[in-house]
């Protein structure tokens, strides 16, 4: 794969829990299942259709179960909607369209489905999702979504149980860390993977992709900068829809300043900042 596509359409926890033994290891105990990473096949569920519909992390377990992962930086009660999308784009890519007008019934994978949660608003160390909470009145189908508050805590038993989320929670709260004794974001992003492969937090896979990292990590924190910024903007001139001008500005300062520093293409500029086909479709002329 291309490094510059790479950067900005993989997030840190979609590209560090990619790699199977880290998914098997998160895998088996939040799912109790005593799976092997040779057992794994990774999915792709992207939607042509909804271009930002695209699941972190999923992988199959041979014909036993789809095991679904979604990081999330903001609390997000529409996620058991959200997997069951991902759910259908799965069957429905595999299972051959004949097959389901068969009256023999047709053995299907078990799906589960899991949440990680490391933004700033309180969350439980653990809760559930229901579809059925969406519904107007009682429904006949439910899908459940187990959410883990993964933000570093010692205490948390996720944590405690699982090497690879404990370093991946370490490191982003090293780098919060460094940030609020004053670091620059260059500065307590580097700080912070030093501090990591000298203590052995995540150290094979942070020596192996620091380049990455570090382009990953500042993207991310861009983009919660650029939002917190559109927010109180907004709200201080009382918009209720669309950019207005100064938030336009900054967003074509921002995609300039990522085409420029990182060498990305508009398009692939705008998305790494998260902007919907319809303002970049606005936005293009103007950059």
């Amino acid at each position: 794969m291309d490094s510059s596509k790479k950067i900005y359409r993989d997030s840190l926890f979609r590209d560090y829990f990619r790699d199977k033994e880290n998914f098997v290891q998160l895998c088996n105990v939040v799912t109790g299942l005593n799976l092997k990473a040779e057992q794994l096949s990774e999915n792709n569920v992207d939607d042509i259709l909804f271009s930002n519909l695209r699941n972190d992390v999923s992988f199959s377990a041979g014909e036993n179960c789809f095991v679904f992962f979604e990081h999330q930086s903001t609390r997000n009660f529409n996620m058991p909607l959200r997997m069951l999308f991902y759910l259908s784009l799965l069957y429905r890519g595999s299972i051959k369209e004949d097959l389901i007008y068969r009256t023999r019934i047709i053995k299907l994978p078990a799906p589960k489905f899991f949440v990680f949660y490391n933004g700033k608003e309180p969350c439980p160390e653990e809760s559930t999702l229901k579809l059925s909470d969406a519904f107007s009145m009682t429904g006949d189908v439910e899908l459940t979504v187990k959410v883990y508050n993964i933000n570093y805590n010692k205490n948390f038993n996720l944590i405690r149980e699982c090497r690879s989320v404990h370093d991946y929670s370490c490191f982003i709260d090293r780098v919060a860390f460094n940030l609020k004794i004053g670091m620059s974001r260059d500065e307590a992003i580097i700080s912070a993977m030093k501090w990591c492969i000298e203590n052995d937090v995540m150290r094979n896979y942070l020596s192996a992709h620091m380049k990455e990292v570090f382009f990953m990590v500042n993207l991310i924190w861009n983009e919660e900068d650029a939002k917190r910024s559109y927010i109180a903007q907004g709200r201080e001139e009382g918009l209720a829809e669309g950019l207005a001008e100064g938030e336009r500005i900054t967003t074509l300062k921002n995609i300039r300043n990522l085409m420029v520093n990182f060498h990305l293409t508009a398009e692939a500029a705008m998305s790494a900042l998260s902007i919907s086909l319809e303002m970049q479709r606005e936005l293009a002329p103007l950059i």
